[in-house]
This record gives structure tokens, sequence and C-alpha cells, in this order.
């Protein structure tokens, strides 16, 4: 009998730590193929998820970062979020449209991030989940 409860115990802890190990952020290289999808020219869906763990404001910065990356390797320099899902379960699901922009920024858009500033940003710590 103890040494089930050891097993149990054992297999907790692993899951927990697993679960915030999930929250640090990977870049859109080691992303999975189903987290992004073009759906027009310059509109494209991206999704991020994260253990339950990571706080919304994690999430948020992980997400932006997500989208600046992929707005910069697609030739464009700014971006704009719509049209968002959230999922939360024992994971946190997160999907966006992101609307992509060359040039200059759209004149009168105040909801319009500039990637290379987003990236310039230092990333939240992980440890705050």
């Amino acid at each position: 009998m103890a040494k089930r409860q050891r097993v149990a115990t054992v297999f907790l802890l692993t899951l927990v730590t697993s679960a915030c190990a999930t929250g640090q952020y990977t870049p859109l290289v080691g992303a999975d193929r189903d987290e992004v999808e073009q759906l027009k020219e310059h509109v494209y869906r991206v999704e991020y998820r994260v253990s339950s763990f990571t706080s919304q404001e994690q999430l948020d910065a992980y997400l932006r970062r997500r989208c600046a990356e992929l707005t910069l390797r697609e030739g464009y320099d700014f971006f704009h979020l719509a049209q968002r899902a959230d999922v939360l379960a024992l994971s946190r699901r997160t999907s966006m449209t992101v609307t992509m922009y060359k040039g200059t920024k759209p004149v009168g858009a105040d909801d319009v991030y500039d990637a290379k500033e987003v990236l310039a940003q230092p990333e939240l710590l992980s440890g705050s989940q």
C-alpha cells in the first residue's frame, strides 16, 4: 500500500511540474503545424497553447510574440488581432485572426502592433504562472 502511495505521489508531482514547464514560450519555428493557418493572402489564424497555470497576461504576451514572428516571417511589418477564441481546460488555448500590413502603420489604427517592437520587448518570466 505504501508503494502505491509513493507511485501516486510521484505521478502527481510529475504532472504538476510538467504542466508548469509547458508555460514557457515556444518560438514559431517550434510550433505544431495546426497552430498557424493561412486564411487569405495577408490574414492568418494563429493558435497558442499553454498550461492552465499560465497567467492571462503571459498568454497574451506569448500570442503577440507568435503573431509578430509570423508577421516578419511572411514579409510584413504590422499586425492587427481580432476574433479571439479562448478555451480553458487542463491547458489554455487561444486563437486569433491576424491581419498583416506592409510599409507604414495604417492611419488611425491604434490597435495595430509593430512586429519588430513586439519582439524587442523582453519576455515575461515563466515563473509568474
